[in-house]
Order: structure tokens, then C-alpha cells, then sequence
């Protein structure tokens, strides 16, 4: 029964600046179609590795960055084949585009995902068909005010909207998490002062001003003291 489970492909959509690498397949499966870079998965490999070879196999290029894009689940009848297709994207690190498997593929060519041309490969059509975007990337998370405007002025267009109260206040405690922990990593100044506006954000949405907060702090470092003497408590009895 091994040989008719479905098998698994792994397709790679090389990115550099902005374009998509696509090439022509030869052969009996999906022959005439444009598809990405990539081929079966093999018995212990990771999805990052197989990509990494493959695209290196057929194109000759280096690419770096690689992470999940999308699956597809696609039966070929007329060809008795089921494959489920993981995409990856990556990002060019170097080399030539080289067509490496001549037999295979009739040569590479770079395409604005929005002219990706026909007839295409059926996992390929079905990632298209479904909305996915190489190029689109995913933040679900609260930004500061003028980040939408920043992203605007160098030709990008954004999706937002603006929390109401509750949101607010979850994105903010989430947000507060992820300052700290960058800052734990880097150590930066900077992530320090993002900690700081995350911070009189929420004392704003409570409704509890600056100099009411920085009182407070006053009053627990008169009554408790602060940091600067290093004590370290380790047990008490």
C-alpha cells in the first residue's frame, strides 16, 4: 500500500527584490506549467534543508531566511498522483540563476507575484487561488502612532485598524512582555525606553497620571529602598 499514499513536495519561492523566481517544467509530471524551485521531501530531512538543496540543485543560488509560506493539498486525476505541497519562502543570498537541470525545467525567469504567468502548476494555481501573497507579511501586534504613516511614505500599504478598550489594554500588557524580553536579549537603551512608553501608556489608560506614578515609586523607595546596594536576599529563618 507504500505506493499510494500521498507524497509530500516541498516548493520554494525565492525572493529577491520583490520578484519571484519561477521556471517551465519537462517532464510527465506538471510539464508546461511555471512552478517554483523545489522537489520531493526526503526521509529525515528537514523542510529548511530540502529547500536549501533543491533550489541549489536546479538554480544554483544560496538562499537564507526560510520559513513556512503555505500548503496545498492537490489530487493530479489525469496523472493518478496526490501530493500535499509545503511552500516555503526564502530570501536570494547569492549566486547566478543557472539552469542546473535542463531536463527537467526550461529555463528560470524573476515575476511580480501579481504577473506569475499560466499555465501554472496546480499547487502553485492553489496557493494563488487562495489569496497567498510572498510578499505580505504578517504582524497582528500594537505599533506605535506614526508606524502606519511611516510604512505609507516608502510605498507600502499597510492593514490596521484601531483597538477598542479592551483590545487595547490585552495588546498592551502583550506588548509590555515583548519589550521586556528584547530587552533581556539586547540590552539596549532603547528597549528600555520602549518598556517606558508601554508603560505611561497603560498608567494612561487606567487613568492614573505620570507624576502620580513616579509618586508612588517615590514612596516604595522611602519606605523599601531601591536597587543601587546590589542585595541579593538568599534565605530567612
Amino acid at each position: 500500500m507504500e505506493n499510494i499514499r500521498p507524497k509530500v513536495g516541498i516548493g520554494v519561492l525565492v525572493l529577491k527584490d520583490g520578484k519571484t523566481l519561477l521556471g517551465k517544467r519537462i517532464g510527465a509530471h506538471g510539464t508546461g506549467t511555471w512552478s517554483p524551485p523545489g522537489g520531493h521531501l526526503e526521509m529525515g530531512e528537514a523542510w529548511e534543508e530540502c529547500a536549501k538543496r533543491e533550489t541549489l540543485e536546479e538554480t544554483g543560488l544560496q538562499i537564507k531566511n526560510v520559513r513556512f509560506f503555505a500548503a496545498t493539498n492537490d489530487i493530479h486525476k489525469s496523472e493518478s498522483k496526490h501530493y500535499v505541497t509545503v511552500f516555503l519562502r526564502a530570501d536570494y543570498e547569492s549566486g547566478e540563476v543557472i539552469n542546473k537541470e535542463p531536463h527537467k525545467c526550461a529555463g528560470w525567469e524573476w515575476f511580480d507575484w501579481e504577473a506569475v504567468p499560466e499555465p501554472r502548476f496546480k499547487p502553485l494555481d492553489t496557493v494563488i487561488r487562495q489569496g497567498y501573497h510572498p510578499n505580505r507579511r504578517q504582524h497582528d501586534k500594537l505599533v506605535r502612532d506614526r508606524i502606519v504613516e511611516i510604512i505609507e511614505a516608502r510605498g507600502d500599504k499597510p492593514t490596521w485598524h484601531t483597538a477598542d478598550t479592551q483590545e487595547y489594554k490585552e495588546r498592551l500588557h502583550t506588548k509590555l512582555a515583548e519589550e521586556v524580553n528584547e530587552y533581556l536579549e539586547s540590552g539596549s537603551p532603547e528597549e528600555l525606553a520602549d518598556i517606558l512608553e508601554v508603560i505611561h501608556s497603560l498608567t494612561a489608560l487606567i487613568g492614573i497620571p505620570r507624576e502620580q506614578l513616579e509618586l508612588i515609586q517615590k514612596e516604595k523607595r522611602d519606605e523599601r529602598g531601591g536597587f543601587e546596594k546590589r542585595t541579593i536576599l538568599e534565605e530567612t529563618s
